[in-house]
């Protein structure tokens, strides 16, 4: 991921992903220190309820956020290994940066909450996607990752909706420079290709 998905790629949640089993089994090999505050992160992750009102405020921000960027590109520097630090440290580095808070923080939303519901949109996305794709029931899935039923349920139910909303914030947001030349596909990809439905 790049840092603070600043260029809005987190939004795509591309379903093959989620097939690599990025739910559970790349905390296995975290040492116990990083362990214990990785599920305590993944906890609150979990507890966190998704609703269409926060991930319109979350896109608004991402938005926000990716403009502050294009306006002052060493932002991005600081946010180096973003991804791989846990909430509180991802909460602190965002307050730490005026420009990045604020354009937060307009949307109605605190820092805790974008980071949290970036957090929660993947996971829930990651799940749905692995249970559609491989048929599993939504049950299975939600036992073996600890994953909010609710916020899979909100996935499922509003799947058109989000990739709808995340194509538009996309076309809102200013296009980085190197896109061009990357060779990757930044469309948003819903899985539908090869999926299949959930099972119940």
């Amino acid at each position: 991921m790049s840092p603070l998905c600043i260029r809005l790629r987190c939004i795509r949640l591309r379903a093959h992903a989620a097939r690599l089993a990025v739910l559970a089994l790349p905390l296995a090999a975290a040492p116990a220190a990083a362990q214990s505050q990785t599920d305590a992160d993944l906890k609150a992750i979990s507890a966190y309820t998704l609703t269409m009102p926060k991930y319109k405020q979350y896109l608004d921000a991402s938005v926000n956020v990716a403009n502050a960027a294009a306006k002052d590109p060493s932002l991005e520097a600081r946010f180096e290994d973003f991804g791989n630090k846990s909430l509180a440290e991802q909460i602190k580095v965002m307050d730490g940066v005026p420009q990045v808070r604020s354009a937060i923080v307009a949307t109605g939303l605190t820092t805790r909450d974008y980071v949290l519901t970036q957090g929660a949109l993947m996971q829930a996305g990651m799940a749905y996607a692995m249970a559609k794709g491989a048929g599993m029931p939504v049950d299975s899935v939600v036992k073996q990752a600890g994953v909010s039923r609710a916020n899979i349920e909100f996935y499922q139910k509003n799947e058109a909706e989000i990739g709808r909303l995340a194509k538009e914030a996309q076309a809102r947001a200013p296009k980085p420079p190197d896109d061009d030349d990357s060779g990757e596909d930044d469309s948003y990809d819903d899985g539908d290709d090869d999926a299949g439905e959930v099972a119940e």
